[in-house]
């Protein structure tokens, strides 16, 4: 892993509209614009949704394809990850198209998703989809978003379902707790699996405890996904202005992993 933490931008999310933050990226445009503010911040990667006309959540892989274009022009030396989060929305099936249509770089997926109902079938077509997306050259971080979903992850490598490539995993905080607030306690419930079996972790985490959440996990040697997808309050609580705002709380006081150290570690 990096010696220090790498920083990830999660600016908008699947969910949030302007009536949450009027600053809420929701346009390729106003995303880019943000991974340029979140980059000057010190992060070194971004977590990137789109979303379609209407401004919903979406996998269009045209989108997609736009948006990687537009940041690797403008930000040739930021990492892009897109991701297939449902949202309630899109099967393993529309994921698995997504995947192979975009063919980025870097992107997220959530185990409890790709593996459906985790019948035989379901199995099947996830192990046929990760070696796919593994062939084409994609890296892969698996969300997590409980305990339980890392020891799942951690049997699928042991079973073969995924590839035998860098294990990378998002503990992801408050997803199921009431209001959707974290606790950095639920770190240590993450803790008591074997982390030496994964290339890299990071963590994400849901309210107003995100700041606090993120300096445990780097404490403990960890990564973190910051931004307004999952939280947009400050450490003090009061409103932030953007994505960029909430990872310079961290910068200010801790430096963090170069573009190239995340490329070596994510890659």
């Amino acid at each position: 892993m990096s010696a220090l933490p790498i920083i990830m931008a999660a600016p908008n999310g699947a969910r949030k509209t302007k009536d949450d933050h009027p600053n809420l990226p929701l346009t390729i445009q106003e995303t880019v614009e943000e991974a340029r503010r979140c980059n000057d911040a010190g992060a070194s990667i971004l977590h990137a949704h789109v979303r379609d006309d209407d401004g919903k959540h979406s996998l269009d892989a045209n989108k997609y394809g736009k948006l990687i274009e537009d940041m690797h022009r403008t930000l040739p030396q930021m990492l892009v990850q897109i991701t297939t989060e449902s949202a309630g929305i899109f099967t393993p099936m529309d994921q698995a198209r997504c995947l192979i249509d975009v063919k980025p770089d870097f992107a997220s997926v959530a185990v409890r998703e790709m593996m459906g109902t985790g019948s035989e079938k379901d199995r099947h077509f996830a192990q046929n989809t990760y070696a796919k997306v593994s062939g084409q050259g994609t890296a892969l971080q698996h969300i997590v978003y409980s305990p339980d979903d890392l020891a799942e992850l951690l049997r699928l490598r042991a079973d073969g379902i995924l590839p035998d490539r860098p294990l990378h995993a998002l503990f992801v905080l408050g997803r199921y707790n009431p209001g959707f607030v974290s606790d950095p306690e639920e770190l240590d419930l993450f803790f008591a699996h074997p982390l030496d079996k994964l290339s890299s972790w990071m963590v994400c985490a849901f309210g107003p405890s995100e700041y606090d959440s993120m300096i445990k996990a780097i404490s403990h040697g960890g990564h973190i996904r910051i931004g307004f997808e999952n939280n947009i309050y400050l450490k003090d609580g009061s409103v932030a202005e953007n994505t960029a705002s909430l990872i310079r709380q961290i910068t200010d006081h801790q430096s963090a992993a170069s573009h190239e150290d995340t490329q070596r570690a994510l890659m």
